[in-house]
């Protein structure tokens, strides 16, 4: 499956990686990073940023993204968005501890989601904590992780139910990659359970369950 098939032939602007990075030429390149450790350093000296960017296992094939938190979480995906994801993880004999999970916004920084500059930069970063842990597969959840990651204003809805490549500029190796729903849309649609269990099932097929 290409994404492409499901875009319009309206034109998108990309965001060019380096005339960002040009406007922070006082800043060390993200491309220069060699760690997550370097990555949540400049985090915190840029943002004040004080959680991890990663939760779980930063070594996991498979690295969920999620978009933005609540401002009273303590967690990516808390409280009953999270009791539910930790379900949907154990239906396919996962948990926390084994898999990689990160969000778009980090968490902490939810204040600054409509601020463009931020938008900007964060992008980079979020390109930059995909190579370093360079997961075999990228589950994708969340309309807004949809819209910031792949360029699109497509719904998990549209976008669900398949496998598709995706790959950072920086990368040459694309990642499986597959939308799933959001615990979220999941507590308020029930009758879209059956679908993400499907989906669920067929990552765990390719995870070699």
């Amino acid at each position: 499956m290409n994404l492409n098939e499901f875009k319009s032939n309206e034109p998108i602007n990309v965001i060019d990686v380096n005339v960002i990075q040009n406007s922070q030429s006082k800043k060390p390149s993200v491309n220069d990073i060699k760690s997550l450790d370097e990555l949540e350093k400049q985090l915190r000296d840029n943002f004040s940023f004080k959680n991890s960017i990663v939760e779980g296992a930063p070594s996991s094939n498979i690295l969920f993204f999620y978009g933005k938190c609540a401002h009273h979480d303590e967690k990516i995906l808390d409280g009953l968005t999270g009791d539910l994801f930790d379900k949907m993880l154990s239906s396919i004999k996962l948990d926390r501890n084994l898999i990689s999970l990160s969000s778009y916004i980090p968490r902490g920084l939810e204040n600054l989601s409509d601020d463009e500059n931020f938008l900007n930069t964060i992008q980079l970063f979020n390109y930059k904590l995909i190579e370093l842990i360079n997961p075999k597969f990228l589950i994708i959840m969340s309309n807004f992780c949809i819209k910031m990651l792949l360029a699109t204003d497509l719904s998990s809805m549209s976008l669900r139910g398949k496998w598709f490549d995706f790959n950072t500029p920086n990368d040459v190796t694309p990642k499986r990659c597959r939308v799933l729903y959001e615990p979220e849309i999941l507590i308020n649609n029930p009758d879209l359970k059956k679908d993400a269990w499907e989906d669920l099932k067929e990552i765990k097929r390719q995870l070699g369950g």
